[in-house]
């Protein structure tokens, strides 16, 4: 499961892209080390179009009673996502577009686990959740979730699964409110757009590390 991704894209690029409408992403900087509880630009739908804000990575359901449980909610896998308590709520209206340049997995070959990073030809559109949660002092806080399935492709010698990640007709449609709970289970079955792998430096295992340098490749 992806647990950092890498988005380098500007807000105003990213808005741009999906003709979007940018609400408060003036503190976003590219990232290429996302981990959980980061800020991260998120596409949902409203009623007046496309709107891309910033989301915290992890979801809090609207009946947490705190924000502890985040840190476990920052992948739903696609099999389970109708029925578990923190995301079938969210499945059924709040769904989003998490964009990514690429992301991490980790292969555990032996006691030692070796980063690989992964990206397409483009700009990739995670499948995600989201939700709203307010805390005792009655501030929202906004959060989401990445949507994951079995892995196909170069990523499954490496990890079990991956982000699910839509073309931008499929985005559209995962998003739309609309769209029935069939088409959504279809939308899930989708193949992966084909993506390459680079095994990289351990470099990017601290969650501290930032910088180009997470993504370069592992020295022989």
């Amino acid at each position: 499961m992806p647990s950092r991704f890498v988005l380098t894209e500007t807000f105003e690029a990213l808005a741009a892209f999906y003709g979007a409408r940018p609400f408060g992403g003036g503190e976003w900087r590219e990232n290429y080390n996302i981990g959980a509880g980061a800020q991260v630009p998120v596409l949902v739908e409203e009623t007046d179009g496309l709107e891309l804000g910033l989301m915290q990575w992890g979801l809090i359901p609207y009946w947490a009673k705190d924000a502890k449980i985040a840190g476990k909610m920052i992948n739903a896998e696609a099999v389970t996502i109708a029925e578990k308590p923190g995301f079938r709520d969210s499945f059924k209206d709040k769904r989003c577009i998490i964009p990514a340049t690429g992301f991490y997995e980790w292969q555990k070959l032996t006691s030692v686990k070796k980063p690989h990073y992964f990206a397409g030809g483009e700009l990739l559109s995670f499948a995600g959740l989201w939700s709203q949660w307010v805390d005792a002092d009655s501030r929202q806080v906004e959060s989401c979730a990445i949507v994951t399935v079995a892995a196909t492709g170069v990523v499954k010698p490496v990890s079990d699964t991956m982000p699910l990640m839509l073309d931008k007709r499929s985005a559209l449609a995962w998003m739309a409110k609309a769209t029935m709970p069939k088409e959504l289970h279809e939308l899930m079955a989708k193949p992966a757009p084909e993506l390459t792998g680079i095994a990289v430096g351990s470099y990017v295992n601290a969650a501290k590390s930032s910088g180009v340098k997470c993504i370069a490749p592992k020295e022989a």
